[in-house]
């Protein structure tokens, strides 16, 4: 029963650091300024972070992280087993301090049972017995500036908070895409617009015709190429949009691995996006974004972060009704993103496009 000894003795300052982020890959992202601050903070300090599976590859270029660990907590690590094999690996690497800031118990859980001696966390009612510090979670502001309210519990000196996102792309990755994009006739000169159709959460998706609409109606506007990108649930989405084209469009959607998806969206000149994980992806590689908001909004703190962006949306009473997206529209006519029309999206790209312009040239 070794995994339930006491706690070892604090070493400080820390050698070894962990960040815990298993949520979804927009809270991976945005998890990322912490590793970037605690190299400020601690430069001697080894910092390693712990996902899913499925984020691994994108927190593996990430010249920051020293090791990136997977937690299948869905998967062959569901349950009690698995969340204490998992605290014996942890236990192993000797870590001497931990962040969360992902407000989950079973994060809280794997910290309290890993013997690391230093554990912050959000102070949340029913996990705080598991941290040796915490929080209080900022009710407002951008998401970064909330997990950064984790590090008030170090010793000074503090740590600014970071004017942006940064999601470093490897040259390598670049390559690659520029090489597929020459493959598939896009030339290094042409101006690219990536579409993000998919989302987690059903009732954050813009309709599949509201996207071919937006295409039609750039195109009379704009000498550009549109390229869709997702991930491989999203397949349905992209091919509801693409029989709706009468012109050809580049459908990436699944077709991409999560590791080179970064430079693909870098290689945009601009993001037009649901709100999800690319948002986020976007603004730490650059990129300009109109963000497409329905059931949730920029307050709820999650919208492009140190880039220039656009809302677009449909002012309504019960917007927002949910900190996610609720599965199905409460009041039953998801007007939300049904009455956000094409027009009124493409009035935005040409806003930012202009925006963007005048940003480069001063």
């Amino acid at each position: 029963m070794a995994i339930f000894e006491a706690s070892r003795q604090q070493r400080w300052p820390p050698q070894r650091v962990l960040v815990v982020q298993t949520a979804f890959l927009g809270d991976v992202v945005l998890a990322l300024p912490l590793v970037a601050a605690l190299h400020q903070r601690f430069p001697q300090a080894q910092v390693d972070f712990l996902t899913v599976p499925a984020h691994v590859p994108l927190l593996q270029t990430q010249p920051q992280i020293a090791a990136v660990l997977a937690f299948d907590k869905r998967g062959r690590q569901r349950g009690l087993r698995g969340l204490l094999a998992m605290a014996r690996v942890l236990r192993a690497r000797r870590y001497d301090l931990a962040l969360s800031p992902h407000r989950s118990w079973r994060s809280a859980l794997l910290l309290c049972l890993s013997g690391i001696p230093r554990r912050l966390g959000f102070a949340r009612w029913g996990v705080r017995w598991a941290y040796t510090d915490t929080v209080p979670r900022p009710r407002s502001g951008h998401e970064v500036a909330r997990n950064h309210a984790l590090l008030s519990p170090l010793a000074p000196p503090a740590v600014p908070l970071p004017a942006r996102l940064r999601l470093h792309v490897p040259a390598a990755a670049r390559r690659r895409v520029a090489a597929a994009l020459a493959r598939a006739g896009v030339m290094p000169q042409e101006t690219l617009i990536g579409l993000v159709p998919g989302s987690q959460w059903a009732t954050k998706r813009w309709p599949p015709e509201h996207f071919a609409a937006l295409m039609a109606c750039l195109r009379g506007r704009l000498k550009a190429r549109f390229v869709l990108l997702g991930s491989p649930a999203e397949r349905p989405l992209a091919e509801a949009i693409v029989a709706r084209c009468p012109e050809p469009v580049l459908d990436l959607v699944g077709r991409t691995p999560l590791a080179d998806l970064p430079a693909y969206v870098q290689r945009c000149r601009l993001l037009v996006s649901n709100d999800t994980a690319l948002v986020h992806v976007a603004a730490a590689v650059g990129t300009p974004v109109v963000v497409l908001y329905g059931p949730t909004a920029p307050a709820l703190g999650f919208f492009p972060y140190g880039v220039p962006w656009e809302e677009a949306s449909v002012a309504l009473p019960c917007r927002p009704c949910h900190p996610h997206g609720p599965r199905r529209c409460p009041l039953r006519h998801w007007r939300c993103m049904r009455e956000l029309t094409a027009e009124q999206v493409a009035a935005k790209v040409q806003r930012l496009l202009a925006k963007s312009a005048l940003r480069e040239e001063g």
